[in-house]
């Protein structure tokens, strides 16, 4: 028995809003008391938190565990807006690996580099022709790739498509999008050795219990590989956070491999369901439109999966208990989605917890039929930094139909708010140590949700926004039982901040730090004193 004492605690718990001690045996809550700890307690052992905040554990719902970490340690172009020091930076990458050694690159924006055009693969071969090297744009929906990569990889042989376009002269452009581009990275990805990815996975773990998060849904695993080194990381007591694995849909001997490691699950480790790619992004252009880009004439984006076999998956995986998370950007991809939602008498949504990822703009009819069908709509809040970029694919007209997080909650609909780290969003703020913002942390979503909207109407109160971090991402994940509230039962994840988000201005809550961290009671993380 630990007493947790000395703070204020928010519990998210509708009986009980908050408390000034939690009583925690064996990993879980016992009680959340109010004034004197009870003499029952004296006995325990006592943990002052020095007048913390504590809130339930944040659940970041949507990243990549492995591309975002290693966006960090490798070759990372986020934020690069001079194509000299881009020279100079991919040249001395170069120095520092061996001969023939992959140059993987992430995050370039073509605003700020290349002209303000997607590149081709000349380009890439003037920064470096002797490495084969891939640098992938920062929504992670395209990327490019140079010669020697092209040819490594047999690319040239690609049929041309939208997806695999060629030039004036017949050959390949060495951009690639969607489906296309993810499978590149995939063959890329294999051949990162396990050590490595363990490496990547363990230092991302550190990044996250750092910022108050102790459950992840890591989405759209393109290798079985990963069930195993989290399961091996778990059996030597190294993963400590919470993670729902999730694999990519396209591949359906993957969805039915993780399918069977059902039975391996255990508290740490979930099998969540599998994601399917309906449109692209907005940055690629492929997200797709009822209306044309209105920096792109002509071009509504990329549908990416015929009705028919929409019906199919949804249908298919539902039979299977399986819920679906179908990625769609655009207006036009979400009605595609709910048009097939409807077909099916409304019977595939409810009882799986289906979720639509992104829905960045979506027509006033198509709200509702969310809520009818019982989908989640998942949101990344951290997207209300591309202002420049939505404005100019859209234009004005339709910036009140985009990032509605208001109208849905409104409405009743599960809302989960994340980042979908790496991609997407501008350059951050700076944190209160001095440090910037690297894009998944809940308390930047929490502050965007609350502060940053294009459309004011949309803007959320700072309880709404916790909510979508704790309490709605723990029900869409069906552990709300154990999870995302601190009451009597579940599971103690929580962490300790240094003010109250609910008891704040808006404007203030990115100035909150994170004092610590617990999962099962257990201190994972805890800030250093200067």
């Amino acid at each position: 028995m630990e007493i947790f004492k000395n703070c204020q605690i928010v519990t998210l718990d509708d009986d009980m809003p908050h408390g000034d001690y939690i009583a925690v045996d064996a990993g879980r809550i016992v009680e959340i008391g109010k004034g004197s700890i009870k003499p029952e307690y004296e006995g325990a052992k006592q943990t002052d938190l020095k007048g913390g905040v504590v809130i339930p554990g944040f659940w970041e719902s949507h990243l990549h565990i492995a591309t975002g970490m290693r966006s960090l340690m490798e070759l990372n172009l986020r934020n690069r807006s001079n194509n000299k020091k881009l020279k100079e930076s991919v040249q001395a990458y170069c120095g520092k690996i061996a001969p023939e050694e992959w140059i993987i690159g992430h995050g370039w924006d073509e605003k700020k580099l290349f002209g303000g055009k997607f590149p081709d693969r000349y380009i890439l071969d003037e920064l470096c022709s002797s490495h084969p090297m891939v640098l992938v744009r920062m929504d992670g929906h395209s990327l490019c790739v140079n010669t020697a990569a092209l040819e490594r990889l047999g690319l040239q042989t690609l049929e041309p498509s939208p997806e695999a376009p060629r030039g004036a002269d017949g050959l390949p452009t060495g951009m690639f999008f969607e489906n296309t581009a993810i499978d590149i990275l995939a063959s890329i990805e294999c051949l990162l050795p396990d050590n490595y990815i363990q490496k990547v996975i363990l230092s991302a773990q550190d990044l996250f219990l750092k910022n108050g998060i102790t459950s992840v849904n890591d989405i759209s695993i393109q290798y079985g590989r990963y069930l195993e080194l989290y399961r091996k990381l778990g059996a030597e007591g190294k993963l400590k956070l919470r993670i729902t694995a999730s694999p990519n849909g396209i591949d359906e001997d993957l969805v039915e491999d993780f399918e069977e490691n059902k039975s391996n699950q255990n508290e740490r480790l979930k099998i969540g369901p599998p994601k399917y790619f309906m449109d692209g992004s907005f940055g690629s252009r492929t997200g797709l439109l009822w209306e044309e880009y209105a920096d792109d004439p002509g071009n509504t984006g990329l549908q990416l999966i015929e009705e028919d076999d929409l019906m199919e998956i949804i249908s298919s995986n539902a039979s299977k208990g399986r819920a679906v998370n179908f990625h769609a950007i655009g207006d036009q991809a979400v009605s595609i989605i709910l048009d097939a939602f409807d077909k099916l008498n409304n019977t595939k949504g409810s009882k799986h917890r289906c979720r639509i990822e992104h829905a960045q703009i979506v027509k006033d009819e198509d709200i509702k039929r969310f809520k009818k069908n019982s989908i989640t709509a998942s949101f990344q809040p951290v997207f209300l930094y591309e202002v420049d970029l939505t404005l100019s694919r859209l234009g004005k007209e339709r910036l009140p139909r985009v990032y509605r997080f208001k109208s849905f909650i409104d409405e009743g609909i599960n809302v989960i708010f994340n980042s979908d780290w790496p991609y997407g969003g501008e350059e951050f703020p700076a944190k209160p140590d001095g440090t910037k913002y690297i894009g998944f942390e809940p308390i930047l979503g929490i502050h965007a949700a609350c502060c940053k909207q294009m459309n004011e109407d949309e803007t959320v109160t700072p309880i709404q926004a916790l909510k979508c971090y704790t309490v709605n991402a723990a029900y869409v994940n069906h552990r709300e039982k154990e999870l995302g509230r601190l009451k009597e039962g579940h599971l103690a994840d929580f962490a300790v901040l240094s003010g109250d988000i609910t008891n704040m201005s808006a404007e203030e809550i990115i100035s909150i730090e994170i004092i610590a961290t617990y999962i099962k009671g257990e201190k994972v993380y805890e800030k250093k004193n200067p």
